[in-house]
């Protein structure tokens, strides 16, 4: 992935991908991600959209496009919980000031290779800690954008809320804050994340100050009865399973969730 980010040192390329996708319509509020967006990021973003199966395959170049039409470059910009830089990488390519923190301990059978990702990716920030409140190597209100992807599902309880609690903190008074997180519609877990989606939204419409212009019901039934809607594949959750036994881990039907919002201005 590394090697294909190379290819944007070429200035026309790069100013190509931002003209292109500045004027895409990415709208604010809540939707799902869709086979069409996916298609469109084979085509027109391969240096980040994978063919694995896997939910990030969609996830990471939705978030590319969603900053890229909400925030021009060259904003600053704060991913939470990056691992492997592939998209902070693209970003920082087109011109934007990136930073990613992650405490790359292998949590969530995330990577572990800090030093790696410092030497493959010169122009990104690395900042080796947990994303939480009162991080002093941030500046309050210094970033112009926050995003993470596949990211807010694994953190339960307090670690949520001091989450964001932190994007609250750093997040500048009318910046954008961008995120897509992993939804099982059907199978085991789906009542879990139905309800800690619900959460999710709940804690994000605190810091963001908008509220929703459509019930969540209403939109999981929008996404459970889209043919367009993007799943995980069989082959992803193979990959998923990391050699359990399916018995321990059967198939279930998982779906990508997405939020994007301005901070509304303070009366």
């Amino acid at each position: 992935m590394s090697q294909a980010l190379r290819h944007l040192n070429n200035p026309a390329a790069a100013a190509a991908i931002v003209e292109r996708f500045s004027k895409s319509d990415r709208g604010l509020g809540l939707s799902y991600a869709t086979v069409r967006d996916y298609c469109e990021s084979l085509d027109e973003l391969p240096q980040i959209t994978a063919l694995d199966g896997d939910l990030k395959n969609v996830q990471r170049p939705w978030a590319a496009k969603a900053v890229l039409a909400n925030v021009p470059p060259p904003a600053r910009l704060l991913e939470i919980g990056g691992g492997v830089p592939i998209v902070s990488g693209l970003l920082s390519e087109l011109g934007y000031d990136v930073t990613l923190v992650d405490p790359y301990d292998g949590f969530g059978n995330g990577p572990t290779d800090y030093q790696r990702y410092v030497k493959l990716f010169p122009h990104v920030k690395i900042v080796r800690e947990y994303f939480r409140p009162g991080l002093e190597a941030f500046t309050a209100g210094s970033f112009d954008a926050i995003f993470s992807i596949s990211v807010l599902e694994h953190l339960a309880g307090d670690s949520l809320t001091s989450c964001f609690e932190a994007i609250a903190e750093f997040l500048s008074p009318q910046g954008v804050s961008i995120h897509c997180f992993d939804f099982i519609l059907q199978g085991c877990g789906e009542a879990h994340d139905f309800a800690n989606s619900q959460r999710i939204l709940a804690e994000h419409q605190k810091i963001t100050g908008q509220t929703a212009t459509e019930p969540f019901e209403n939109l999981v039934e929008r996404l459970r009865n889209d043919v367009e809607t993007f799943f995980l594949s069989p082959q992803g959750h193979h990959n998923w399973r990391g050699g359990q036994p399916y018995a321990v881990f059967p198939f279930r039907k998982v779906a990508s969730l997405q939020m994007v919002e301005q901070r509304a201005p303070r009366a």
